[in-house]
């Protein structure tokens, strides 16, 4: 029998859980004296109260105006993001004591870095400073290695002197704000109020409310998939440009490409054109017509545009988009674009972000041979954070999507570095040993002769994490070429004590580097119990090893991890 390559490009919208809306205090849920009801950071102490990340000083005040000490943030933070600590005891800061309420809850903070050991005490009962508070909120997020390379970042601040990182990323993303004239007072004591309101700003970055989130697929020519039901939009590569300054649009539609273009439409889903080509092409005035002609003659719902970037190309491509919208105003156009790069020129992108529906950004991996263990990061974290600080003020980030790669990228020996398959992925796992990098956010193996770099579930979710701090809702996921036979249901039952998991349809599972897709989902509360139906997409020679097998998924606390059961 034929086989066909299959090579998935899809926006995966949660790595498996998709995150709650964002909460709804119940009314009355806190009443305090002294918070009156047109308080600035009411609403703030309302949802800490609610959520009980912190109480009141008393059952009837909060406590305003009143400083926020170093060990009460250290409880908070640790309530906030559900972290618990060992049973075990063991003495980290000379001046907390066995025993100290609030010991656990600071211990937590530590094993997740929240707080680290750059001297002998913590200092619990002093005031926490605005300084303080920003750096344990960008450490207790995960950024602390982003924060090294983010001081020289612009700050509006003209008193920040020492950890200007931290407190640069704490303002890009929003959790933090200046005092006025500007200055940040790094070292004013932070009030009660002004802590819960960084906490609530942060609830809503990380669990935002329910958005128009965008699961894409994309098909090149040759290429099949029996199942498009989950995805809200179909990109079929079938375009490409040539020509340089006399440009020709070839267009190549598969048998497999027509059909599943008739199934997509059908079933309402939107259908793009997938046209690449050189950055040459864009010097033609001709080119926005020919592609114009192609929409209208056909029943696209719109085109995606993968131009190969050069340096000045940024310039022409907006040009290009701007005509194409005059062109055909009704389509929607979709750009990728070359994501921004520290001590690179910053792409003006604000005319292609007004005239483009969706720009899909392109991170360059990072390599480095010349420490003890090769990197060969992909679409490391760092780089990810500096692209969309970078655009933040240009492109809106519910028009922004991510690029990420499913695949390896390693070397073997001595030679040339080079991508390898999940399948191949999972094969070293076994033989080898895994290590995950905090600085890039990216999982690496290594055995004996072979060093591979790879997203793993922990690192899709750092990269979700941070997508959400910026607004962005959409991810595209590479999948490298495999064989791939009918797809499998399956199904399993998730149990947790907490709350009712909450599964997107049309979301994805990463599991063994392999993509299950939610295409329907049914939610019982009592018992707490989730049951989802999955389609997995397996390769021939490893479905002997599809049986008895845990996966992870994180619940509306983003660092807490349930294991879930599921069985063939």
């Amino acid at each position: 029998m034929k086989r066909t390559i299959l090579k998935k490009l899809t926006a995966c919208l949660c790595l498996c859980a998709v995150l709650s809306g964002a909460l709804t205090v119940p009314a009355g849920a806190a009443s305090f004296q002294d918070v009156p009801s047109n308080h600035w950071a009411a609403t703030a102490i309302d949802r800490c109260a609610a959520q009980g990340w912190f109480q009141g000083k008393t059952a009837d005040t909060f406590g305003v105006g009143q400083p926020m000490t170093r060990a009460g943030f250290a409880v908070a933070l640790s309530r906030f993001f559900g972290w618990q600590s060992g049973e075990t005891y063991y003495r980290i800061f000379s001046d907390v004591p066995q025993g100290a309420w609030y010991e656990p809850a600071l211990r937590a903070c530590y094993e997740h870095g929240a707080v680290t050991r750059q001297t002998g005490d913590f200092r619990p009962g002093d005031p926490i400073t605005r300084e303080e508070l920003a750096v344990m909120l960008i450490r207790a997020l995960g950024y602390g290695p982003i924060a090294g390379l983010a001081e020289d970042d612009p700050l509006p601040f003209r008193d920040v002197t020492t950890n200007k990182g931290h407190i640069a990323m704490a303002y890009e993303l929003g959790l933090v704000s200046g005092m006025g004239n500007d200055l940040f007072v790094p070292d004013r004591y932070a009030t009660r109020e002004q802590a819960a309101v960084m906490l609530s700003r942060l609830y809503d970055k990380l669990h935002p409310a329910q958005t128009a989130n965008e699961a894409m697929v994309l098909l090149r020519s040759g290429e099949e998939a029996e199942d498009l039901s989950g995805y809200q939009t179909v990109i079929l590569m079938a375009g490409t440009l040539t020509g340089g300054q006399n440009p020709r649009l070839a267009l190549s539609v598969s048998n497999t490409q027509k059909q599943v273009m008739e199934t997509a439409t059908a079933s309402g889903q939107t259908v793009l054109l997938g046209i690449s080509g050189q950055s040459g092409v864009l010097k033609s005035t001709a080119v926005a017509t020919a592609v114009a002609e192609a929409l209208t003659d056909s029943s696209y719902d719109g085109v995606y545009l993968n131009i190969t970037p050069s340096a000045e190309n940024g310039d022409a491509l907006a040009a290009f988009v701007q005509a194409l919208r005059a062109a055909v105003p009704e389509k929607k156009l979709y750009v990728a674009a070359s994501a921004p790069a520290r001590r690179e020129a910053i792409p003006d992108y604000q005319a292609l972000g007004k005239a483009a529906d969706r720009i899909v950004l392109q991170v360059s991996g990072h390599e480095d041979t010349d420490g003890a263990v090769p990197v060969y990061a992909m679409e490391p974290l760092e780089t990810v954070y500096y692209a969309l600080s970078a655009l933040n003020d240009q492109i809106p980030g519910e028009k922004l999507a991510l690029l990420l790669r499913a695949e390896g990228h390693g070397r073997k020996g001595t030679g040339k570095p080079t991508a390898f398959s999940g399948d191949t992925v999972a094969a070293l796992e076994a033989k080898g040993r895994t290590y995950y990098s905090d600085r890039y956010a990216c999982a690496y193996l290594e055995t004996k002769d072979t060093v591979v770099w790879y997203l793993n579930e922990k690192a899709l979710e750092a990269r979700q994490q941070l997508l959400r701090c910026f607004g962005v809702s959409s991810c595209c996921l590479s999948t490298p070429q495999r064989y791939f036979t009918r797809p499998r249901k399956l199904s399993f039952q998730i149990r947790t004590a907490k709350t009712a998991l909450l599964f997107q349809q049309g979301g994805f599972l990463l599991f063994n580097y392999r993509y299950f897709r939610i295409p329907s989902v049914a939610v019982s509360t009592s018992p707490l119990m989730v049951t989802v139906n999955l389609m997995l997409f397996r390769s021939p020679n490893t479905s002997s090893q599809l049986r008895n097998f845990s996966v992870s998924a994180s619940t509306s606390a983003p660092t807490v991890l349930h294991r879930l059961s599921m069985n063939t």
